[in-house]
């Protein structure tokens, strides 16, 4: 899909600085070392947050962004003011880069003033309670490694003994503690750093020193040179100018891959390089086939991970599957580096999260973490999955359980599957191959019900039984008699179940042709298609905008 210039405007936000100006600096190569300081924030506490508020359904999901967007958008603010630059937005966390002049001592400020910042935040009131956050982070400042690799959209990956180092004294780094590298205290003034933490030492700063001079401005950037780093998955989407923040369902996957700081010192970065491309590239080309989202990729020790996720921000039937087979794909597939896979499905917040001068599309919530523990739990070629995917997955895989993992974050053990072989198909369309029979009573009442449609009398019947009952294949028997009818599926999730009329939304702005945007946008839309067709319900039109999510101010009639 090509953009035009207004719309790669729009995805400017969601590409870093140094990938935009990549043909500009480094045209026709894979990979650039920087001389550089990367700093790794790490929020604990809105996993929490999102699992309280996920009980207010939309209105929870709107009050978790307007709270990720102050806190993160005030981090921003602080980095981008001493000159950083967001690489990778991890869910809770920030990848940070700063390079150019006197760059250790500017993250080493930045990272002391966004601490004091959530200081500031953590005194937020939301409706389920204050602000429970803590933040450690680890700077690692010398030789940084950004490879660009892909073929469906060109992916700006960090690896490498820079990302590796500064992953390490991240994980030193205890809530509300600032760990700094040696290479990174070599650059510091003396004094700067105290106690040694592991294989860093912690920052003693309780105040920056280095003045704020304000962001690096961006130039104005070609579509080209903006959409390439997009994933194929989210262009439309984000193009769209509006991504609804949710409390969903959704299957979320991590593939690591490592063997990266070993083989920089044996093969040379341009192997690594080579390999990394080889990786990406067939990662995005399965996960296309699939029509899984390309989410990013973020920093991990001794290499790099991606996310993948099926079902946001679109979902699609079978999505479990999905994702298991791009998994088993991968893990059989050739490659040059080793691949680790962790797989689990459940409720997520997803939503756009950032500021006007940076964003992302983000997936976040306790499954996002027990995905990324299964994968750092997963040997080689290995893919861990939790049986929920498998439950509901419609392709059958050989599995082997495997004894209770205890993961970060988790009082309770994890109960996940090794997942071999694909078997075949769960599907039931053989079983529905053979004649149906009976059911002639229940047959005729909803033909009946579908003869007054086309009369104009619309009217509501609930199919009820037991599992098993044959509610599904009765009512497939009576949509393909009549095929010649509209038809728009509607499909409730539990994750919905707090918000009222949710399961109605997407079929309601489809069947009124309203596409998803601002919400000013849509109410503008909804409005004319009211207008249009039933003026006598204009009064009316906030109590439509509830069915259809949309905010429409009161009317009097309403009102009263």
């Amino acid at each position: 899909m090509s953009i035009d210039t207004e719309a790669a405007a729009r995805l400017e936000r969601y590409v870093p600085r140094i990938a935009a100006d990549w043909d500009a600096e480094a045209a026709g190569r894979r990979w650039q070392e920087l001389d550089a300081s990367l700093c790794f924030v790490d929020i604990s506490g809105f996993t929490s947050l999102s699992e309280k508020l996920s009980r207010r359904g939309r209105i929870g999901a709107e009050e978790l962004t307007a709270v990720l967007n102050r806190v993160f958008g005030e981090m921003l603010d602080t980095a981008y003011q001493h000159g950083g630059s967001l690489l990778k937005f991890g869910g809770d966390a920030l990848l940070l880069m700063f390079d150019g002049y006197d760059h250790a001592t500017r993250a080493a400020s930045a990272a002391v003033e966004m601490r004091s910042a959530l200081r500031s935040a953590v005194e937020l009131q939301t409706s389920v309670g204050r602000l429970r956050l803590r933040m450690s982070v680890g700077i690692h400042s010398g030789a940084i490694h950004l490879f660009r690799a892909g073929t469906s959209h060109q992916e700006l990956v960090v690896a490498g003994l820079g990302g590796t180092m500064t992953t390490v004294v991240e994980k030193t780094a205890r809530p509300g503690e600032i760990v700094v590298s040696s290479g990174t205290r070599d650059r510091l003034p003396p004094g700067a750093t105290g106690t040694a933490r592991g294989v860093g030492w912690l920052l003693r700063w309780r105040t920056g020193r280095s003045p704020a001079r304000g962001p690096i401005s961006r130039e104005g950037h070609s579509a080209e040179s903006v959409e390439i780093w997009v994933p194929c998955s989210l262009r439309e989407y984000l193009t769209a100018g509006h991504a609804e923040p949710e409390h969903r369902v959704a299957t979320v996957g991590f593939v690591r891959f490592c063997g990266v700081d070993l083989q920089i010192e044996r093969r040379g970065t341009d192997w690594v390089a080579e390999a990394i491309d080889e990786t990406m590239s067939l990662i995005q080309t399965v996960a296309d086939d699939e029509q899984v989202t390309f989410l990013g990729t973020d920093i991990n020790e001794d290499g790099a991970k991606a996310i993948l996720v099926a079902g946001a921000p679109v979902a699609r039937e079978g999505d479990e599957g999905r994702l298991l087979r791009v998994a088993r794909r991968l893990a059989d597939s050739p490659r040059s580096l080793d691949l680790h896979f962790g797989i689990n499905r459940g409720h997520v917040f997803t939503g756009e999260v950032g500021t006007e001068f940076r964003s992302t599309y983000t997936v976040m919530g306790d499954t996002v973490n027990v995905a990324a523990r299964l994968m750092s739990a997963a040997p080689a070629q290995t893919i861990y999955a939790t049986p929920g995917v498998l439950d509901q997955s419609t392709t059958l895989f050989a599995a082997t359980a495997l004894p209770p993992l205890l993961v970060k974050g988790k009082e309770e053990p994890v109960k996940a599957y090794s997942v071999g072989e694909e078997l075949g198909s769960r599907s039931t369309g053989a079983l529905e191959e053979l004649p149906f029979v009976g059911r002639g009573a229940q047959m005729a009442q909803l033909h009946d019900a579908v003869g007054a449609v086309r009369t104009g009398n619309g009217s509501v019947v609930t199919v009820m039984g037991e599992a098993g009952f044959g509610k599904s294949r009765l009512i497939r028997e009576v949509v393909a008699s009549n095929s010649d009818l509209g038809l728009i599926t509607i499909r409730a999730e539990p994750y919905g179940s707090a918000s009222p009329y949710r399961p109605l939304r997407d079929g309601l702005r489809l069947l009124l042709g309203i596409d998803r945007g601002t919400n000013d946008d849509m109410a503008r839309a909804l409005g004319e298609r009211v207008d249009a067709t039933a003026p006598e319900l204009l009064p009316m039109l906030p109590l439509i905008g509830e069915v259809a999510h949309i905010d429409i101010p009161d009317t009097p009639e309403v009102a009263e």
